[in-house]
């Protein structure tokens, strides 16, 4: 697996746990797309790194504060890591708690993040990845 894409992928949240746009943005080529799960309501796809800075903020606006981490980091070959993004969260109104598990495919290139793309599902990641699981 490509270490410099690792270490951006943690980079990255690093920057999202601490609400740090600049250093985020930085990470981003600037053609960034992310293309939310197709079960999400809004899922149409965000271009640039700005647009999905706010989509990812709003995403967490109804939820108390809290960190994401990652629970895996998989090479997928190429220009591409699959991991598990995990976050156990509770609502702000309603305090309702939800255990956050979704996979996201990255695609990178010249050492930026120039994709994400969301999965509920493990397999389904893997092969949008064109990997072995």
């Amino acid at each position: 697996m490509s270490q410099e894409n690792v270490e951006l992928v943690r980079r990255g949240m690093d920057a999202f746990n601490q609400r740090d746009k600049a250093a985020f943005v930085a990470l981003c080529d600037p053609q960034a797309e992310n293309v939310p799960p197709r079960e999400w309501p809004e899922n149409a796809p965000i271009q640039g790194a700005g647009a999905i800075w706010d989509f990812f903020v709003e995403a967490v606006e109804a939820w108390v504060e809290g960190s994401y981490e990652w629970g895996e980091l998989i090479d997928a070959g190429r220009d591409k890591i699959v991991a598990n993004q995990l976050r156990e969260m509770r609502g702000k109104t309603s305090g309702a708690s939800v255990a956050w598990s979704f996979w996201v495919v990255f695609t990178f290139r010249d050492e930026k993040v120039l994709r994400w793309e969301w999965f509920a599902d493990r397999a389904e990641a893997f092969e949008a990845a064109g990997a072995p699981e």
